[in-house]
C-alpha cells in the first residue's frame, strides 16, 4: 500500500488546527492549555482552534459522533497546516465507528499526537495513512518551569518540513539486542494499542515486518506486560523487524517485587530474536521526538544505538 503523506509546512511557523478528540483536558486543565498555546504562538505558531477544544462530556470532550464531526471539519479546511491534539485521554476507541478514513485521507494533512490519541494514530496507519507521534499542546507546551523545550519544538517542526537521516537524542539510548531492523514504524503507547489490538482498526498483521515503537506512564511493569501479552497472543509480534522503547515514565514494578526495566524487557521479549533499543527520548517526557508512524526506519542496536528515518514522513 502506498501511504499517503501530507504536505509539508512552509516555513517554521506553520497554521495549525489545535483539537482535543478524547477527554477535554483543555477543560480540565485551562491554565496550562493557554499556556501551551500562548507558547506555541510565541514561537511563530498561528493556531486555530478546533470545535470541541473547550467542550466537555462527561470524560469525553463531546460526544463521540460530535469528535469525529470536528476532526472532519478539521482534515476539510484550507487554511491550516498540521493537526496538533491539546492532549490525550482514556476512551479514542470510541471515536472511531464514526471517522470518515477516507474523507481523512483524501483532504489530509500531518496529523500530530501521542499517548491515547495512538488508539487512533494506528488504525490510520491500517487505512494507508503516515501520523506523528509528537507532542500535545498542552504538556508538552503548557506545563511551567517544565515544557517547552527547544529539542521538541524544533523536532517536530523538522519532521514536517520533510527531514530524513539520524534522529537526534539528547539522553544516551541503549541496546538489549543487538542487531539491525528496517520497517515501518508502528505503536505508541502501551495500554492505548492494547484497546484497539485485534479489532478490524489495528489487526494482526498489521504489525508483520514493522518496528515496534512502545511507551507509557504511569504503570506498574506487570499490567505493561499484561497487554503485551495480548498483543503476543494475538500474533502481533511473530513477525516484528525490532522493537524501539522510549520513555517508560513513572513505570515501575509491583510492590514488593525487585527488578530492572531489563528483567521487564526479557519477560516480554525474550522468545524472539530481534533488535531492541530501549530508553529512548520519546513518550510523556519534555525532550520527546517527532516519529512517522507508517514511515521506513533503520534501528541499529549496538554500542551507540540509533533510530535512522529512511523517508519523510510529508511530501
Amino acid at each position: 500500500m502506498v501511504m499517503k503523506k501530507g504536505s509539508r509546512i512552509q516555513s517554521i511557523s506553520p497554521t495549525i488546527g489545535i483539537v482535543t478528540i478524547s477527554a477535554p483536558e483543555a477543560v480540565w486543565n485551562p491554565e496550562i492549555y493557554q499556556r501551551g498555546k500562548a507558547q506555541l504562538e510565541q514561537r511563530g505558531v498561528r493556531i486555530i482552534e478546533g470545535e470541541t477544544v473547550h467542550s466537555e462530556y462527561f470524560y469525553l470532550a463531546e460526544r463521540p459522533e460530535k469528535i469525529a464531526e470536528g476532526l472532519h471539519s478539521m482534515f476539510l479546511r484550507d487554511d491550516i497546516e498540521a493537526i496538533m491534539c491539546a492532549g490525550g485521554g482514556t476512551c479514542m476507541n470510541k471515536v472511531l465507528p464514526f471517522l470518515d478514513f477516507s474523507l481523512i485521507r483524501n483532504n489530509y494533512k500531518p496529523f500530530i499526537g501521542i499517548s491515547n490519541i495512538v488508539s487512533l494514530m494506528v488504525p490510520m496507519l491500517n487505512e494507508g495513512i503516515v501520523s506523528f507521534h509528537g507532542p500535545f499542546s498542552i504538556w508538552s507546551y503548557g506545563l511551567p518551569d517544565v515544557t517547552p523545550t527547544d529539542f521538541t519544538h524544533h523536532n517536530w517542526i523538522d519532521i514536517l518540513s520533510g527531514y530524513t537521516g539520524k534522529l537526534p537524542s539528547v539522553t544516551k539510548w541503549k541496546t538489549y539486542r543487538s542487531g539491525v531492523a528496517e520497517g515501518q514504524l508502528i505503536g505508541g503507547n502501551i495500554w492505548s494499542l492494547g484497546v484497539i489490538a485485534g479489532t478490524r482498526y489495528c489487526p494482526a498483521n498489521l504489525f508483520d515486518h514493522k518496528v515496534l515503537m512502545i511507551e507509557d506512564i504511569g504503570k506498574t511493569y506487570d499490567r505493561l506486560d499484561s497487554v503485551l501479552t495480548q498483543l503476543k497472543l494475538l500474533g502481533m509480534f511473530k513477525k516484528l523487524s525490532g522493537v524501539v522503547i522510549g520513555k517508560l515514565q513513572g513505570c515501575n514494578p509491583p510492590e514488593n517485587v525487585k527488578m530492572e526495566v531489563e528483567d521487564f524487557i526479557s519477560l516480554v521479549f525474550s522468545e524472539y530474536d530481534f533488535p531492541i533499543i530501549y530508553d529512548c527520548d520519546f513518550g510523556h517526557i519534555p525532550d520527546n521526538l517527532c516519529l512517522p508512524l507508517g514511515c521506513m526506519v533503520r534501528v541499529e542496536a549496538n554500542d551507540e544505538p540509533g533510530i535512522t528515518l529512511l523517508e519523510s514522513g510529508v511530501i
